[in-house]
């Protein structure tokens, strides 16, 4: 077997090889998303399906709102991604940040990168609630087909690194489409 016969060869062996990775890998997410397809949402717990967008006065009626517990508010869809608005009263330096389940299977969504795009550092102490904000795309699923999440609201102390929950919320979300 001459030169260019072994290079040949190896050209189409690679070849072969790429195209086995890519058809696994397409059949893995396939897999992965057919998770959140035509979940059944549970009739005993109660869920609201996420404003998609605000008006500028809306945005500024929700910065502006009078809160006294610690709560999340979601806007946004699987397409366009998602707004996080986040109160906490800091009483102690750290971060807090979003986590979110699919509530049928106990899934944690976009585990990798849901607490970073949302996560606010607590430099200033107070005794007022104060409003955070992060943003993010909800990978798994596909958009229109909604499906039950919690959504949790967590601080990391930073003397300790303790985390904890401090509220949550349930919604209807899509995922967002490749």
């Amino acid at each position: 077997m001459n030169l260019l016969k072994k290079i040949t060869l190896g050209i189409l062996i690679v070849f072969c090889l790429i195209m086995v990775w890519v058809v696994f890998e397409l059949n893995a997410e396939a897999r992965e998303e057919a998770k959140f397809l035509n979940v059944e949402i549970p009739d005993n717990m109660s869920f609201e399906k996420p404003v998609e967008f605000l008006t500028d006065n809306q945005i500024d009626s929700l910065e502006s709102m009078d809160v006294n517990q610690e709560k999340i508010v979601v806007i946004g869809n699987g397409y366009n991604g998602y707004d996080f608005y986040m109160w906490h009263k800091p009483t102690e330096k750290g971060e807090i940040y979003i986590k979110a389940f699919e509530l049928t299977q106990d899934i944690q969504l976009s585990r990798e990168i849901l607490a970073k795009r949302t996560k606010n550092e607590v430099k200033d102490l107070s005794g007022d609630y104060k409003l955070f904000k992060g943003t993010s795309v909800i990978y798994e699923g596909t958009f229109s087909n909604f499906y039950p999440t919690r959504f949790e609201l967590w601080f990391k102390s930073k003397s300790s690194g303790i985390e904890e929950k401090l509220t949550d919320k349930n919604y209807l979300i899509d995922g967002w489409d490749r």
